[in-house]
């Protein structure tokens, strides 16, 4: 019995100890500053965001703005980005794009149909569409393609359902032919954008507590970074990666409540 209580006691300890550890790293995550748009400032940066690491690449719905590293310098703007032969088979929102060797990866959805997702490329200086883009299995994005994250060391793309994913779709970064799917070891709701740091995918997400949870893209392991906690009725947006002066790696979106601003916050470890 003694021994029995011991491998109790012992493995309760390793629980609390995980459980703990978990809050911990879950409690790192802090915001450092914030930068807030308005009207038509917000309109183009209310979808997604990411950086070629001199600059910031915002999207709206249907357009693209490229600024400085303020946030606020415009340099390029391309407003009708979606190509006339993806919107002639209804495709009418951009999701959270990504960056990798001069190109800007944006998903492209029909929505309400959801019946032809795209990855489009673009170039990340004008901003205007390079003349590629790949049609994506229609089966692994029933609910179109609200995301995209390139992750360069491993030469692969990712993507994922917006509804509940329950695994991780897996491209080849060379040609964007579909690899594997990778279970995920929880399922997650209503990922708004993601992107790879430190060899993990961090998603950002737009449930009740606008949580950031990181993605294993080899096992699919998940585990909650933190969560943001944002006002009542904020939507959480695009994530991008970008370590800057004030110490901030994670840079997220989000639409106020109000519907006519944009926040920008920046957040560290």
């Amino acid at each position: 019995m003694k021994l029995v209580k011991k491998i109790s006691m012992l493995a309760a300890t390793t629980l609390l100890l995980g459980s703990l550890a978990s809050v911990a790293s879950a409690a790192s995550w802090h915001q450092v500053s914030n930068q807030t748009y308005w009207l038509l400032d917000a309109l183009e940066r209310g979808q997604g965001v990411t950086s070629d690491g001199t600059g910031w690449i915002f999207n709206s719905n249907t357009g693209l703005l490229r600024t400085s590293i303020d946030g606020k310098t415009v340099q390029a703007r391309n407003a009708l980005a979606i190509p006339t032969a993806i919107s002639n088979q209804g495709g009418n929102h951009i999701g959270d794009i990504s960056y990798y060797n001069g190109k800007i990866y944006a998903p492209i959805e029909d929505g309400s149909n959801y019946q032809h997702p795209f990855i489009a490329l673009f170039d990340a200086q004008t901003l205007q569409y390079t003349g590629t883009s790949y049609a994506l299995p229609l089966n692994l994005h029933p609910g179109g393609v609200p995301w995209v994250a390139v992750d360069a060391q491993r030469g692969q793309v990712y993507t994922a359902q917006w509804s509940n994913a329950s695994n991780l779709n897996v491209f080849s970064l060379d040609d964007m032919h579909f690899i594997k799917t990778v279970p995920l070891t929880q399922s997650i709701d209503r990922i708004q954008g993601a992107e790879v740091y430190n060899g993990q995918l961090y998603a950002s997400t737009d449930n009740g507590t606008q949580s950031v949870y990181t993605i294993d893209p080899d096992n699919g392991s998940v585990a909650l970074a933190f969560n943001r906690n944002l006002s009542s009725g904020t939507e959480a947006q695009g994530i991008a990666v970008l370590p800057t002066s004030n110490g901030a790696a994670l840079h997220i979106l989000d639409v106020g409540s109000n519907r006519i601003s944009v926040n920008f916050r920046h957040y560290a470890e």
